[in-house]
């Protein structure tokens, strides 16, 4: 395409986004209702979606940094605690726009940091927003990023830097047809960090050569996590129950990763087997969890729901917000949820930060760059047969797996520092 005819894309395309923005400014009122209705905005801060808040700006520099759900807003913590170290006079405003990511964000919250929704990408609200918080500097992570924003910032002149990136070939030929618009928005980054080497190359077909220079690959900043917090316990009642016995997590769990497990579970005698404890990916799924258990012949019993027990339970289900953080201290291995289904993995460094051994399936596209460098380091077992986790669960010592495991989560911390080195010039 022509450079006369690149322009008048971008232009078209802008001028088309803003035409969006201006039906989410007037229709802005409904949304929310229908939101708040559906129990998908917080009842007492719905109107941080419209740039309003009765939160006050720190004096000094500022860093805003967005990231859209509870993952990927748990994974900027070990970022900010690391800026933290060398710049421990900076404040910083996390954005998201999840209720789940705000409610364990903020029971994790590092030190200098104010959590708030983001705002609608809309003039009105973005104004309101941008003239409270006043930015220094904003970052970008992984998928979600906002033109409006982008553009916002880029004419106040507020540095941006976009980090974590993922963009995989699916979501790359999702944009590849409005490749002006993208290009022109990603030309506003000084710096693009990507998690791993595809999303650098799919990144690059939409920047002009002259700009490839400012993309990077830098890995994932999940490893860089701190461990999680959580208000809640083990129950009392069952701390009895599962004393000196070996305990079996699945962390964020589907149907085929509990099938998986409750088929191990049934081929070992009932005094060789491990407590299970199923910490599904969505928590309302617990009552299905609990019958495909007992159909299983096993004891289930769902921790929200949990009373009186007078015999030992084979299965808990824990569906609780930041339940990784109340099972992991305690787990002797986790078997990572979405490895033996389409959904292709999640995030494996999560019981790796709390000392634990991890299994997985064989599906592991979402982090297949983490879980090639963690079976290819001794850091992982990856299982295919039920027969395989039997055997394990029995007679495999994994001390090994565990000290390679705390070796590499060591050499992405190191990268994790580099990227903040690097940010911190941005604000200089």
């Amino acid at each position: 395409m022509s450079e006369p005819l690149k322009k008048l894309a971008v232009i078209f395309w802008q001028t088309l986004y803003n035409l969006l923005q201006f039906a989410l400014r007037i229709s802005a009122d409904m949304i929310l209702k229908r939101r708040l209705r559906a129990q998908k905005e917080h009842p007492l801060r719905w109107r941080e979606r419209l740039g309003e808040t009765n939160q006050v700006r720190p004096q000094g520099q500022l860093i805003w940094l967005h990231a859209v759900g509870l993952g990927e807003v748990m994974a900027l913590r070990g970022l900010i605690d690391i800026i933290l170290q060398i710049k421990p006079d900076c404040n910083f405003l996390v954005t998201s726009g999840t209720l789940k990511s705000a409610e364990l964000f903020s029971q994790n919250l590092p030190a200098n940091t104010t959590h708030q929704f983001i705002p609608f990408d809309a003039h009105k609200f973005r104004r309101s927003f941008l003239s409270r918080w006043e930015p220094t500097l904003v970052i970008w992570s992984e998928q979600e990023i906002w033109p409006g924003f982008i553009k916002d910032c880029a004419r106040l002149k507020i540095p941006q830097v976009w980090i974590n990136a993922r963009m995989g070939d699916k979501a790359y030929n999702s944009r590849r047809w409005l490749k002006p618009f993208f290009g022109d928005l990603y030309s506003n980054f000084k710096f693009i960090s990507a998690q791993d080497k595809k999303t650098g190359e799919n990144i690059a077909k939409f920047i002009e050569p002259n700009l490839t220079h400012r993309i990077r690959v830098d890995g994932s900043l999940k490893p860089a996590a701190p461990r999680l917090q959580s208000k809640l316990s083990i129950p009392k009642q069952i701390l009895p129950l599962i004393k000196n016995r070996k305990i079996l997590t699945i962390v964020s769990s589907h149907h085929e990763d509990e099938k998986f497990a409750i088929n191990s579970l049934t081929k070992l005698s009932k005094k060789a087997r491990p407590v299970l404890v199923i910490i599904p990916r969505y928590i309302e799924r617990a009552a299905s969890i609990q019958d495909k258990c007992s159909k299983a012949g096993l004891r289930c019993s769902i921790l929200s729901e949990l009373g009186e027990i007078s015999s030992s339970p084979d299965v808990y289900v824990s569906n609780q917000i930041g339940a990784p953080a109340i099972w992991l201290p305690i787990t002797n291995f986790a078997l990572i949820g979405g490895t033996y289904c389409n959904v292709n993995g999640h995030n494996p460094w999560e019981p790796i930060n709390f000392g634990v051994a991890i299994i997985h399936g064989p599906k592991t596209a979402n982090f297949s760059e983490d879980f090639q460098e963690l079976l290819a380091s001794g850091s992982s077992t990856e299982l295919l047969e039920t027969d395989e986790l039997a055997k394990l669960i029995k007679h495999k010592n994994f001390d090994n797996q565990i000290k390679n495991a705390r070796s590499l989560l060591q050499r992405k911390l190191r990268a994790v520092q580099d990227l903040s080195n690097d940010i911190l010039l941005m604000l200089n």
